[in-house]
């Protein structure tokens, strides 16, 4: 039993970092939502779907995949009335031919993270983020399980991107000000 224990827990520091199924649930239930406080998102998508782009390191495929499954299954394909699709890129894909909405990263480096920031600035999206720590490099979102369900809003973010969200939003959000 201890071998098969030893095993486990060098599988896992080889494979690298775990997901916390949970939050992982949360998350993709509560992003999507906030998405559609995004002033403009439905305007902006009258006849095409709304793109919301979980971002990923290679090898995180699988979570990426699950994420992709569990909200099509939650939405269904449809937003608030509107077209939503799901669709998942590495942080190497995130370049100026990709189309997304809004951004779900991953687990991902410093650099990546910085990389997919750059990125949702330049084309105006919001960033939402698995670890809570990503915020220090500039995403905008960040939800946790305390003793409740927090949502975190990086102030400092939101004033470099440019995205403005309902102010219904404001008043569910904890800010704080990081990267």
């Amino acid at each position: 039993m201890r071998v098969w224990a030893l095993i486990f827990i060098l599988f896992q520091t080889l494979w690298g970092y775990t997901y916390n199924e949970l939050l992982l649930d949360a998350q993709s239930r509560i992003y999507p939502k906030l998405l559609m406080l995004e002033e403009k998102i439905v305007h902006k998508h009258d006849k095409k779907p709304i793109v919301f782009t979980v971002v990923y390191e290679p090898e995180d495929r699988l979570v990426a995949e699950r994420i992709v499954e569990k909200i099509e299954n939650y939405y269904d394909h449809s937003l608030g009335g509107v077209g939503f699709e799901v669709d998942m890129a590495t942080f190497d894909e995130l370049d100026s031919l990709l189309h997304a909405d809004a951004l779900y990263l991953l687990k991902g480096d410093e650099s990546s993270v910085k990389k997919a920031v750059e990125f949702a600035n330049r084309n105006g999206v919001p960033i939402f983020v698995y670890d809570f720590k990503d915020l220090d490099e500039g995403a905008l979102f960040a939800l946790t399980i305390e003793q409740s369900t927090v949502i975190y809003l990086n102030r400092k973010a939101l004033h470099r991107a440019n995205v403005s969200f309902d102010s219904a939003l404001y008043a569910i959000v904890r800010f704080i000000d990081a990267g």
